[in-house]
């Protein structure tokens, strides 16, 4: 192992490559103006860090620094090299590194969950260590501390008192640590995991836009919005607007699902409950029935509780919009059903046909309609019997 650790050696740049970690976690667009401009006037005055595990130099710390050199044309920077132990000491280096580096949201997820990973493979290394020492002293207990990664001294400009501040309490659950590490309650940050499933899912499919979209939305409103999101059963029709762009963003995609949703339910013999403010007449029944439909106009039918007569007003579709939808009962139904038979009943006259149309547009089961389909009933039932005796 290279214990040289505090030399800085000059790399060329074009030697250099960042660590895939580095770039999946945070990123390979970021970019600092005020870090280049500094850069430019002083110099990288903090010199990378270089894994040597491999035969490949690999930046685990000064991405930024690295983009802004070649940004500006400098050809050499100064770097540490280091040869890590492993894979895992390189990525516990790279989030400990980026402690105090500002973030997204998602990004603070995505390293949560390589903390956890790391917790449980420590963990994992605790169990199988104490299996071990059980048999030769069962009194000397195991510390962390004994399996060191990495030297601490390559953290002290990134302001860490030690490699991992967490370690030290060992009654901690790994969920509690590392809503501790991201900054959030573990609860939180259980809710936030499918998250992260969601957009790793889509961006294997190819599917980019929607999940930028989804991160975008994280960070616009925040864990719980996206959670209820992907719970809700439109989640794929607003994922498929971003996709196909008839929308840009996870707001507006919601938006013109909910309406394309509403606007169904807008049409010929919907019933909707009026409150109160939305009536012509304060006499109306609060349930109206749409009787049509022209371009953007809705006409409604109400019935009047002082006249029981039957009333038309036209609204804007788009005023429906807010209003319940309300099913037709079964007494509506059967009440319809009973209409319609005596609509084409031989022996129903005109005057019949006249009135029974008027409570066909019926919304309401009221006495008064209920009462004039039994008189219309019994009085061409009578009619019928008449017509058989003659026959």
């Amino acid at each position: 192992m290279n214990t040289n650790y505090t030399e800085i050696k000059r790399f060329n740049s074009s030697d250099l490559v960042l660590h895939t970690e580095l770039i999946r976690i945070y990123g390979d667009i970021e970019e600092r103006l005020d870090l280049q401009s500094d850069i430019e006037a002083n110099g990288i005055m903090v010199p990378l860090v270089v894994s040597t595990r491999t035969s490949i130099n690999t930046i685990v710390s000064g991405g930024r620094r690295l983009r802004a050199a070649i940004a500006l044309g400098i050809e050499s920077v100064p770097v540490i090299c280091y040869q890590f132990s492993s894979e895992e000491a390189e990525k516990h280096f790279i989030l400990s590194a980026n402690r105090n580096r500002p973030k997204t949201k998602y990004q603070r997820l995505i390293e949560g969950r390589e903390w956890e990973l790391l917790e449980k493979q420590a963990a994992a290394l605790r169990r199988q260590s104490g299996l071990e020492q059980r048999w030769k002293n069962k009194d000397v207990g195991i510390d962390d501390d004994n399996h060191e990664y990495y030297p601490v001294i390559l953290l002290s400009d990134y302001r860490c008192a030690s490699r991992d501040a967490h370690q030290s309490n060992k009654r901690k659950r790994a969920t509690d640590k590392v809503g501790e590490r991201i900054g959030m309650s573990a609860s939180t940050y259980e809710r936030a995991k499918p998250i992260i499933d969601k957009c790793e899912k889509l961006r294997h499919l190819g599917k980019e836009a929607e999940a930028s979209a989804l991160e975008a939305y994280l960070e616009l409103e925040g864990i719980n919005p996206v959670a209820n999101l992907l719970k809700a059963p439109n989640c794929d029709e607003v994922l498929n607007l971003i996709g196909s762009g008839e929308a840009k963003t996870i707001k507006e995609a919601h938006t013109k699902v909910s309406r394309i949703q509403k606007v169904s339910a807008v049409v010929e013999g919907a019933v909707f409950f009026f409150p109160d403010k939305m009536l012509r007449k304060p006499t109306y029944y609060h349930s109206g029935r749409v009787v049509k439909i022209a371009n953007t106009i809705a006409t409604v039918c109400f019935r009047d509780s002082v006249d029981e007569d039957l009333h038309e007003h036209q609204y804007k579709c788009d005023e429906l919009l807010s209003l319940t939808n309300e099913d037709d009962t079964s007494l509506h139904k059967s009440l319809r059903d009973r209409i319609n038979q005596l609509l084409v009943n031989p022996c129903a006259t005109p005057t019949d046909r006249y009135v029974l149309n008027r409570l066909l547009g019926t919304v309401v089961c009221t006495h008064d309609e209920v009462d004039w389909v039994e008189f219309i009933e019994w009085r061409i039932a009578g009619a019928s019997k008449k017509l058989e005796v003659m026959a």
